[in-house]
């Protein structure tokens, strides 16, 4: 895994960059999204972001693996975010796991040519649509999906 050198905020590291186009493999801006994205803490609530953050881009297999063993779900899915909440006590700052983001490598190309952008573009809508997931936000009625999107048009535009 690589951790791109921060000062401050979390700690964040990307892992299967080679299963991605060669445009999309950008490790320092897919975590520059991420620490973007984990500012907009929904009206200034959600879990304090401190610690690691890992983003994994998988196989489209081995996202349906995951699917079907945590959300009981037959079938590949884009995003998938995992919090693991509070931290354990001892552990120095920066090595407390906060959360991790599995991205489908698969989703990521043909989400791509179906909505007609760059698969760099799909990648790093995806890390920011994971890192709200991290936050609390949901995407499970068509109002809070809308709310995501506008958070990550907002996120992706303040990086251009």
């Amino acid at each position: 895994m690589r951790k791109p050198a921060t000062p401050g905020g979390p700690v964040v590291r990307v892992a299967g960059l080679s299963l991605l186009p060669k445009e999309a493999r950008r490790p320092r801006l897919i975590a520059a999204v991420c620490r973007q994205a984990l500012k907009q803490k929904p009206q200034g609530k959600g879990p304090r972001v401190e610690g690691e953050i890992n983003i994994v881009f998988l196989a489209g297999r081995a996202m349906r693996g995951l699917n079907r063993r945590f959300l009981k779900l037959e079938r590949d899915t884009d995003v998938l975010a995992f919090n693991h909440g509070a931290a354990v006590p001892g552990t120095p700052p920066g090595e407390t796991p906060f959360g991790d983001i599995y991205i489908s490598a698969a989703k990521v190309r043909s989400q791509a040519a179906d909505l007609g952008h760059s698969p760099l573009k799909e990648t790093l809508t995806l890390v920011s649509h994971g890192s709200l997931h991290l936050l609390g936000y949901d995407d499970a009625t068509p109002r809070q999906k809308a709310v995501m999107t506008r958070l990550e048009d907002r996120i992706l535009s303040s990086l251009e």
